[in-house]
Parts: C-alpha cells; sequence; structure tokens
C-alpha cells in the first residue's frame, strides 16, 4: 500500500543493505534473519510504490529509484539521530568554561549563549572575556574549557575557525591624525600580537611613531580611537559607531592577515563542551566572511 509515511526502521535497513551490499550482512547488524530482512525490502517498495532493487547475477543493484530513496534515507535517519541527540542533551547539567576575546563578545557572544542555552538549559556558562596571553593561560592551568585566540598561524593541536585582515583603524572624524609625525598610535600593553605586528610594518617603511595611549582594554582603546587621540592596530571585529578601517590612508603600510582558532583544555572534551565549539565555530566563521 502506498503511503506517504516512510518506516525509519525500513529506512535504516534498507542503508545498512545498501552500505554492506548483503541482505545477510545487514540482517546481522539489525539482529533479524535475512528473510525477515527480505520481507522488510517488499515492503519499503510496496510503501513507496517502487521497485527499488533489480536482480544481477547472484546479487543485485538499485534501480533509479532505490538511488533517489537512498539519498533522502540518509538525510531522514541523520535528521532523526540529530533530534534524539539534542533531547538527550537537555537533560545534561553541570559547567562549560569559555574564553573569548573582547572583539567577539558583543558580534559573536549573544548568538552563542542563545543557542547553546536552547540545547543544553541547565548547563552553566562562565565567560571569561579578556586578552589573549591571560586566556591562554587561564586554560592551560585547566580554568577553562574551551578559548578562541588569534595567532599568525594556526597551531597544530588547534580548531582553525579562519582568517582575518589586520586593520588600521580610527576615527572618520579625525583622519588628520594619520598625517601626523610621529604617528600617535594607540596599544596594547605587550605582549600583544596586534602590537607587534603593527610596529613591525611601520619599521620596514621608517615610519616614526609614539604611544597616545597604552592599554589593557579593548573597549578603551576604541573610545580613544573615537575621541581621535590616534590610530591601533585590530581586526574589524567588534568596530563600534565612530570608528573606520583606515587602511591606505596617508601612506599607511599594509598589514598580514590572522589566523582565528579555538584551544581546548582536553583532548576529549565532553559532550557539551563539543556542543559549544560547534556553535562557535559556526558562529565566528560566519561573522569572519562579513568581515573578510
Amino acid at each position: 500500500m502506498i503511503t506517504d509515511l516512510l518506516d525509519l526502521d525500513l529506512l535504516r535497513t534498507f542503508v545498512l543493505a545498501v552500505d554492506l551490499n548483503s541482505f545477510a550482512r545487514a540482517a546481522d547488524q539489525v539482529a533479524r534473519s535475512q528473510s525477515a530482512v527480505s520481507l522488510q525490502m517488499q515492503r519499503l517498495e510496496e510503501t513507496t510504490g517502487h521497485q527499488l532493487f533489480i536482480k544481477q547475477g547472484r546479487g543485485w543493484q538499485l534501480t533509479a529509484s532505490g538511488d533517489l530513496l537512498l539519498g533522502y534515507a540518509r538525510q531522514l535517519l541523520d535528521i532523526n539521530q540529530q533530534a534524539v541527540a539534542a533531547l538527550s542533551a537537555t537533560q545534561i547539567a553541570g559547567k562549560v568554561r569559555l574564553g573569548i576575546p573582547a572583539d567577539f563578545a558583543e558580534s559573536g557572544l549573544p548568538t552563542v549563549l542563545a543557542r547553546f542555552a536552547a540545547v543544553h538549559p541547565h548547563m552553566e556558562i562562565e565567560v571569561t572575556i579578556d586578552r589573549q596571553a591571560p586566556l591562554a593561560q587561564q586554560l592551560e592551568s585547566g580554568k577553562l574549557d574551551v578559548i578562541i585566540s588569534f595567532g599568525k598561524t594556526t597551531p597544530e593541536n588547534a580548531i582553525p575557525i579562519g582568517s582575518l585582515p589586520v586593520r588600521w583603524i580610527g576615527s572618520h572624524q579625525h583622519i588628520a591624525v594619520t598625517r601626523q609625525d610621529p604617528l600617535p598610535l594607540l596599544l596594547f600593553e605587550a605582549p600583544c600580537l596586534f602590537r607587534k605586528i603593527g610596529l613591525n610594518a611601520l619599521e620596514k617603511i621608517n615610519r616614526s611613531w609614539r604611544p597616545a595611549l597604552t592599554s589593557g582594554s579593548l573597549a578603551g582603546m576604541w573610545a580613544a580611537a573615537q575621541a581621535g587621540l590616534g590610530i591601533t592596530i585590530r581586526t574589524a571585529m567588534g568596530l563600534p559607531a565612530g570608528c573606520t578601517v583606515l587602511n591606505g590612508a596617508s601612506g599607511l603600510p599594509s598589514l598580514p592577515d590572522v589566523e582565528v582558532f579555538m584551544l581546548t583544555y582536553k583532548k576529549s572534551p565532553s559532550k557539551a563542551v563539543k556542543k559549544l565549539i560547534e556553535i562557535l565555530h559556526e558562529t565566528i566563521a560566519a561573522g569572519i566572511k562579513l568581515k573578510a
């Protein structure tokens, strides 16, 4: 009897039979007899109203309808598994600890937190927003489960997310500061990847500079840039209103890209941490595509 509802149990056996190229081996996998599996496949043909298999020598092969059904069967089984996993995940309780640079605090963090809470409503999320070096230290000491970081290259043990161009950034109302000599810079305290990149670029063209502001806070850096105190070196992630990219202005040197990646404390994270990593990757990668 043809119906518009497909039995997942029949589809699972169907996919197994195709993957194993044998009804007998599929029968072993589902703990049924070979004749029972053959009957299941007959029921699936009756349900769809199409012949799915055709004999070929001592074996069989899929018909065009069988090939078509196979793709949809895999998708339906995958969606079923995702639904079961998601419902199971809602019962997990505990704590996950995330370290994130301030660059992503406003542009990506709200989305990450909302999506993670929807999947794991009973999990506590502990978020640390800090500079790269302190985050790395806390990860190494086991105080964080996963961090997002920048680097010239992606470490072998890291989970890559994408690349972002480094920019000269200042106020669109105070572009004249780029013509000052020495160039007034808004810098993070050392060690800082972006500070090093910018100073190396200026050294290569023998451009003099002076520290107009040194801070440990990205918010303080943006405020100084908006006020026209000088220019800073950063990516455009989280760029606030009143700041703009100044690359190419007044002979400013070009800057390289930086890699964005995740580092985890454990090589085999918990299910909750794995889900957080998945959401982080999707969210941050989408943001990078908009800024690249």
